[in-house]
């Protein structure tokens, strides 16, 4: 990864743990437009898992919600608990454990965050 994405992806990450789930989006879909290498599923993962949570605390739409972290589920399995330093194993159990508290129309009370190692 070059400096250049590494940044994009920082300002990405921060922006998801404020909660700014729209502006992530952008900056994610912006890395993942130019990114052609084994990493390009992990960017479209992150930014499903952004579009999720923009679905949910800004539309309150848990059927959104919903289709959009098993579509971050099925990109970011693909990686191992770490990759490119993004500590995926705490943000898949975090989608996993929300996922099921919106199959039951219970609101999660905390939303997950992104965490670089």
């Amino acid at each position: 990864m070059g400096d250049y994405d590494r940044s994009r992806l920082i300002t990405a990450v921060a922006k998801f743990n404020e909660g700014d789930y729209f502006e992530c989006h952008e900056i994610l879909e912006d890395i993942w437009f130019d990114v052609r290498d084994d990493s390009r599923d992990l960017y479209q993962g992150l930014l499903h898992a952004a579009v999720a949570f923009y679905h949910l605390t800004k539309k309150n739409n848990f059927k959104g919600t919903l289709i959009q972290i098993n579509k971050a589920l099925a990109k970011l399995d693909k990686y191992g608990d770490i990759y490119q330093e993004i500590n995926l194993e705490k943000l898949k159990g975090s989608l996993k454990r929300i996922s099921l508290k919106l199959k039951k129309k219970e609101v999660p009370k905390r939303l997950p965050k992104i965490i670089l190692n």
